[in-house]
C-alpha cells in the first residue's frame, strides 16, 4: 500500500491530504453537527470512489458516527444510482461488508439496518476475507487494518467496546468471522464471544448456550467431522 501512496503525483497528493483532514475534522466535529441518512451516502458514496487507501479507510470510521446518532441507512439509497455490475457499486458493497464485520467483532453499537445490507453480500464476495487487502476497482489496495485503525478512533467509547482478549484476538485471521457467519446466527456468534471474553451468561443464554451452541462447536471439533469437512471441500 505504502508503494502506492508514493505513485501519486504531488498536486494529487496534496488534494488527498486536505480530503483526509476534512473527513477527519468531520468526523471529529460529528457529534456536534445534525446529520442526515442522505449526508451520509454521499460521504460513503466519495469514499468508495477515491483513490487514494488512507482516505477510503476512514469508510467505517462514518458508519461509527451512524451507530452514535441513529441514523439508518437502506440499500435503495446506498445502491440505487448503479448498476450491479458498477465498480462504484462493488466498492460500496465490498467496504459496507468489511466494516459489517469489525463492528461485529468489536463493537456491541451497530449502525442501524447493517447487518440487513450487508447479509446478502457474504455469499457474492465469500473469499473478500481470505487475506489483508480489499481489492478495490483501478487496483486500489485497502487495509483491513487501517479500516479498523480509524474505526477505533472515532468508535472509542469503552462502554460500546466489545474487546476480544489480546491473549486469543491476534490468533484469529479475519476470515474466520465469515467462517462463523456461516454456522452460527448472530445471537449464537455473540454467545461464543461472550464466551471466549469470559462475559457472564444471563440464565436463558446460558441454556441455550449448553444446549445448541456448545454440541455445535462440538461437532465443528469432532476429529472424523474435521477430516470429512477436509476431504469433501477439496474436491
Amino acid at each position: 500500500m505504502h508503494d502506492q501512496m508514493k505513485q501519486i503525483p504531488s498536486e494529487k497528493r496534496k488534494s488527498t491530504d486536505v480530503a483526509v483532514n476534512a473527513i477527519d475534522s468531520l468526523l471529529k466535529d460529528a457529534d456536534q453537527k445534525k446529520m442526515t441518512a442522505d449526508q451520509v451516502v454521499i460521504i460513503l458514496d466519495a469514499l468508495a470512489g477515491a483513490d487514494d487507501p488512507s482516505l477510503i479507510a476512514r469508510f467505517p470510521a462514518v458508519l461509527a458516527i451512524c451507530a452514535r446518532k441513529g441514523i439508518e441507512l437502506t440499500s435503495q439509497a446506498l445502491f440505487s444510482r448503479y448498476w450491479q455490475s458498477s465498480p462504484k457499486r462493488q466498492n460500496l458493497e465490498k467496504l459496507l461488508l468489511v466494516s459489517a464485520s469489525l463492528f461485529r467483532q468489536h463493537y456491541s453499537k451497530t449502525p442501524k439496518n447493517l447487518e440487513k445490507i450487508t447479509e446478502s453480500l457474504k455469499t457474492k464476495y465469500r473469499d473478500l476475507f481470505s487475506g489483508e487487502i480489499i481489492q478495490l476497482s483501478d487496483g486500489i489496495e485497502v487495509s483491513i487494518k487501517d479500516m479498523h485503525k480509524t474505526l477505533r478512533m472515532f468508535a472509542s467509547d469503552p462502554k460500546d467496546a466489545k474487546t476480544v482478549s489480546s491473549q486469543i484476538g491476534p490468533a484469529w485471521s479475519t476470515q474466520l468471522y465469515i467462517f462463523l457467519d456461516r454456522l452460527f446466527s448472530p445471537k449464537q456468534k455473540d454467545l461464543v464471544f461472550k464466551k471466549l471474553n469470559g462475559e457472564s451468561f444471563t440464565k436463558t443464554e446460558r441454556e441455550y448456550y449448553s444446549r445448541v451452541v456448545r454440541k455445535k462447536l462440538e461437532a465443528i471439533a469432532d476429529k472424523e467431522v474435521r477430516e470429512i469437512a477436509e476431504a469433501l471441500a477439496g474436491k
